[in-house]
Parts: structure tokens; C-alpha cells; sequence
């Protein structure tokens, strides 16, 4: 290799054995050495972009970057198309809403799941029913009070008899092919048969969540293929068969809301997934006898903890179950309840599973919930997120800013000790997509940009401030380039003090804007103010769906005049907003707008 007429150029090889280097006669050999975990993440993180930040990709990067061994050619080459993750997320969603817009599939409320049309439905089933050996007895939510013949349970592979009002079962069926049988809410079945199970040796999955039984046949034993048992709201369920122990294949267990006692699963050590209330620790002297059990869970994958009445007797072991817990080594999913934040930190500061890379993904709720707090969470869930949930805490602990950054979903609930959300470190929400915001009287302003000098929450998509009384505005200072530019909703709810909702530049930051809520903040004049936004763009607002303003006594305009453009408008909602005369849209400006809707006095 030469390079003529040129004696002070020089060549750089780059080769990871040592004798290419040689054969190449090289000058001088380098040895480079492999990026470190956060320098070999940090180059991911630049050539996947903001796709890092979807719930579930960044463990899964993490594992990738840790399989690469810090080598930055191997690093790029798993992802050669950097917009790999983006582009299956588009498209996932682009095929999603194709079949919404159809009419094949209908979105919830919050678009959180989709489900099929009934008649599609049963079209499907019986579509399936017919290719191959796979035969779907599916009769869900048709108000069945008895259970099918013999002949349907025996042809039947998969069998569904969710939400019906069954009040028994067979003595006996025949199905030694079915592997997934559904009975879930069938409120009215109290007793399963003795040998009801006996010839269902092949059976994978058995849901009986929502029923009424009391206990379960000792025919369960027979299970011998069983890797999902679901019991979960089973309120009048005691007690499981001593004979439990003989499903060793068993690797989801879920007994929330029942009346199960830890002690009765823990021969299950191979379990790999268990969901539990705190009752299901016991209650008093009995809550002692737990102690122990969850460290014998070795193959742990996944542990859920949920709230209920029995939070008095968890705060006297919960120290010790958190230890237990932190030395489950397999753990990648938790689900748990920390009465305080002390007992948080012992779980970060000593799980491996939390150490490594912080691939673990969490759900955690810290501090003294009431009544309320259960409302309020139940209304804001997103289980697919890492979510924190801090109520009823006081002050910045250094350990809620290390979890925080791994944070997806962020509530903060009767918050004391801070007068701005990003006291919490604004650096720390970098993953942050929803942020709710509850009864936090000390609090003035979501974020000052006084003290920050470059775009903040980039990847918000939901903001939620309900019951805020200090709160005077979201945003104080200015608004640097990046900010909030993917915020899609934005509900402000009983703030009596804020004048404004956008201040100056805000709304220029917000193209993804979609849907926006102002409910009985009193002082509110102006929702775009004419004074803070001079030369505002005519298209400042272009994915405004639907907007909502109720009990806003002092609204007098929500933009001056008509000349800002409403290209995705749908819908308006307006009530008690007695001092608003004049709305900005128009057949020229809101040409998709279909629906308004307001007081008949109004």
C-alpha cells in the first residue's frame, strides 16, 4: 500500500488481531481498549436517537451494549440502520391505527389497548378453528349458566368461557388436548368438581380470576403441563391443595386479592413470576411467619406487590422483605410497595439486579397512601412503564433522583419540601414521558428556566396538575429550543392562581400538542396570551385535537383573533366560561372541527 508523492501522509489500521499488524508491517502498535459500560451506551444512546426512550428499549439496549464488550464496530453494526427501533415503532403504530381507522379494531378511552369487534371476533374463531388440529370453544360474555357438553370439551384445544354466569362445571370432561381454559368472572362459580381437572394433563394455562370458589380440587396435581395459574381476585379462595407442589412446571403464580398465605407457595421455588397483595403476607403474629420466604424464589424473573388494607402489619417487616427481595439476582420486573423512602434506598443499594445497567423495569410506590391516592393511581396507570409513585413524602432524596432517571412515569402526591418539579433535578427526567402532579400545595412552578441553559422534558408526552393551590404557572423564564416539543396532552385541574397557561415562547415548543383540558382555575384570562406572544406563528398549534374549558369564570379569550390556523381540530367543550363571547375558529382556519359543545345559556 502506498500513497506516491506524498512521504508525510500516513496510514492507520485498525485490526483486533495483532499479527494483520505485523504482516502489514505497521510502525507502531496501539492497543486501544474497549469503551466503558457508560461511554459504550452513551454511543448507542447517539446512534439510536430518541427511539431509547420507548418503555422497554433501554434494557434491551443495555443488554445489547453489554454483548458487544464495549467494541464500538460491534456497537455500530447491531445497529446499522439507526432508525431500526423508530421505524418498528412507526410502523407498529401506523399498522395499529390503519386498523382502527377500519373499524377492524376499537381504541380505549386513553388508546392504552385495542380490541376487536364481536362479530370480527367470532369470524377470527372460527377462521382458526379450522386451519390445522387447533379447535376454539370461545363463548365469552353470552350470560352461559350452564357449561357446554362433553363433545365441545373434547373436540377443544383452547377453551373460553370468560364473563359468564356459570354456577358449576362437569364432574368429569374428556380434553386431554386443551391447553388454555378461561373461566375467568364467572362470579356465580363457587366449587370446582373433584376430578374436574383429572384429564387435563396437557393443559398450559388455566385462568379462574374473578370466581367465587373457596378452594381448589386436589385433581389439580394433574397439571402436570400447567405454566400459568391465574387467581387473582379470588376473594373467598383460602387455601391451595397440598398437592400444589407437584406442578413443576408452574412458572406464573397470581394471588392477589386472595386469602392465600405466602407460606402455602413457597415449595414453588421455581416460579418464575408471582403477583401477591400485602395480605397475602398475613396479618399480625402470622406476618412474622413470612419472613424468609421471598429470598427462597431463586429463579425470580418477575414479583408484584400490591397495596390493600394491610399496610400497618407490611411496615413491620417490609425492611427485611426489601433485603430478601434485593437478593433476588434473576429479578428484571418489580412491582412494590416501600412505606418509606429509607426502605427504597436499601433495595437500590443493594440489588444486583438494579445494578446491572438498571435493565430492571419498576413498578414502585413510596409513602403513606390513603383512600384518595388509590383513586387518583387507579385513574393514571401505565403498566407498561417504569413508574414511580411518591406520596405524602417531603424534600429531594438522593436515591428518588437515581430512580427517577430510569423513570417513564412519574406521580408525585401531597408532596412536601419543594416549590418546583424540577427541583427533583431537572437532568433526572430525561426519560420522563408522563408526569402527574396531585395536591402539591408547596409547589409554584412546574419548571423555572431561569437556571436552565438547554432543552428540558424532550420526551414528555403527558402532563397532569391537578389540586395544585400555589401554582402559578408551568413554565417561568424562558423556554429553551427542544423543550416539551413532544408533549401531546396537557390537563390543568383546580389551580385557583395561575393567569396563564402558556408563557412566552411556551407554545411555540408544543407542534405535537393534541389534547388540552383547563378545568376551574379560576384567574385564567387569556389561554393564549396576546401579550407574551407578539409575533406568534399562525401554525403554532398544528396536532390540536380537542380542547376542553370548563368553570374558567374570568376566560375572556383563548386567542385574540382568527388568524392563527386549527388544521386538526375536532372538538371543543365549553362550560361555565360565562365571559367568553367570541371563539377564533372558522370554516377557513378549523376545517376538520365537527363538534362544540356548551351550556344552552352560553
Amino acid at each position: 500500500m502506498s500513497i506516491q508523492d506524498n512521504l508525510e501522509s500516513k496510514v492507520v489500521l485498525a485490526s483486533r488481531l495483532r499479527d494483520i499488524c505485523k504482516d502489514m508491517e505497521v510502525d507502531e502498535l496501539i492497543n486501544v481498549k474497549p469503551l466503558s459500560d457508560h461511554e459504550a451506551f452513551n454511543m448507542f444512546k447517539e446512534k439510536v436517537g430518541r427511539s431509547i426512550h420507548f418503555p422497554g428499549i433501554k434494557p434491551v439496549a443495555k443488554l445489547v451494549v453489554r454483548e458487544c464488550g464495549g467494541l464500538p464496530l460491534l456497537i455500530d453494526r447491531s445497529i446499522h440502520d439507526k432508525n431500526a427501533f423508530s421505524d418498528a415503532h412507526d410502523k407498529g403504530h401506523a399498522i395499529l391505527d390503519y386498523l382502527i381507522n377500519v373499524s377492524l379494531l376499537g381504541s380505549s378511552e386513553k388508546r392504552k389497548c385495542v380490541k376487536m369487534n364481536k362479530v370480527l371476533r367470532d369470524m377470527a374463531i372460527k377462521i382458526s378453528s379450522q386451519i390445522g388440529d387447533s379447535k376454539f370453544l370461545a363463548k365469552p360474555c353470552e350470560g352461559l349458566e350452564e357449561p357446554p357438553n362433553h363433545e365441545e370439551w373434547k373436540k377443544a384445544s383452547r377453551i373460553s368461557l370468560m364473563n359468564n354466569e356459570l354456577c358449576s362445571l362437569p364432574e368429569t370432561v374428556d380434553c386431554c388436548d386443551l391447553l388454555t381454559l378461561l373461566l375467568l368472572r364467572n362470579k356465580n362459580l363457587c366449587v370446582i368438581p373433584k376430578f374436574f381437572f383429572k384429564s387435563m394433563s396437557s393443559l398450559q394455562v388455566l385462568d379462574l380470576h374473578g370466581t367465587s370458589i373457596e378452594s381448589l380440587p386436589s385433581s389439580l396435581s394433574g397439571l402436570i403441563s400447567l405454566k400459568g395459574l391465574y387467581l387473582n381476585s379470588c376473594f373467598n379462595l383460602v387455601e391451595l391443595p397440598t398437592q400444589i407442589e407437584e406442578l413443576v412446571q408452574l412458572e406464573v403464580l397470581d394471588i392477589r386479592g386472595t386469602k392465600i398465605s405466602l407460606v402455602q407457595v413457597r415449595c414453588l421455588i421455581w416460579l418464575k413470576c408471582l403477583r401477591i397483595s400485602l395480605s397475602n403476607f398475613g396479618t399480625g403474629s402470622h406476618t412474622q411467619n413470612q419472613l424468609g420466604n421471598v429470598s427462597r424464589f431463586v429463579s425470580f424473573e418477575e414479583f408484584s406487590v400490591v397495596i390493600d388494607s394491610s399496610k400497618q402489619s407490611w411496615e413491620k417487616i417490609v425492611e427485611t422483605i426489601a433485603t430478601e427481595v434485593a437478593s433476588l439476582e434473576k429479578l428484571t420486573s418489580l412491582q412494590f410497595y416501600f412505606p418509606k423512602v429509607d426502605c427504597l434506598e436499601i433495595f437500590v443499594t443493594t440489588s444486583p439486579a438494579w445494578k446491572k445497567g438498571s435493565c430492571l423495569t419498576f413498578q414502585f410506590s413510596v409513602g403513606d397512601h390513603d383512600s384518595t391516592c388509590f383513586q387518583i393511581l387507579k385513574s393514571f396507570d401505565y403498566p407498561s412503564y417504569n413508574r414511580l409513585t411518591l406520596v405524602n413524602n417531603e424534600g429531594v432524596n438522593p436515591v428518588i433522583s437515581k430512580v427517577l432517571m430510569e423513570t417513564h412515569a412519574f406521580t408525585l402526591i401531597n408532596h412536601k419540601g419543594a416549590s418546583r418539579l424540577s427541583d427533583f433535578g431537572i437532568d433526572n427526567m430525561e426519560n420522563m414521558l408522563v408526569c402527574l402532579i396531585e395536591r402539591c400545595d408547596e409547589i409554584e412552578t412546574i419548571i423555572n428556566g431561569d437556571v436552565i441553559t438547554k432543552g428540558v422534558l424532550k420526551f414528555l408526552e403527558e402532563l397532569h396538575i391537578n389540586n395544585v393551590l400555589k401554582l402559578e404557572s408551568i413554565w417561568e423564564g424562558p423556554v429553551h429550543p427542544g423543550s416539551l416539543t413532544q408533549l401531546t396532552t396537557l390537563t390543568l385541574t383546580k389551580c385557583p392562581e395561575p393567569k396563564k397557561i402558556f408563557s412566552k415562547c411556551m407554545i411555540q415548543q408544543l407542534p405535537e400538542l393534541q389534547h388540552l383540558r383547563i378545568e376551574e382555575c379560576h384567574q385564567i384570562g387569556e389561554i393564549i396570551m396576546q401579550s407574551e406572544n407578539i409575533e406568534l406563528e399562525s401554525s403554532s398549534l398544528p396536532r390540536l385535537k380537542t380542547l376542553v374549558l370548563l368553570d374558567l369564570p374570568k376566560l375572556r379569550s383563548i386567542w385574540v383573533n382568527d388568524s392563527l390556523k386549527w388544521p386538526s381540530l375536532k372538538s371543543i367543550k365549553i362550560s361555565m366560561c360565562d365571559r367568553l363571547k367570541i371563539l377564533p375558529f372558522n370554516i377557513v382556519n378549523a376545517t376538520k372541527l365537527r363538534f362544540i359543545e356548551g351550556q344552552q345559556t352560553w
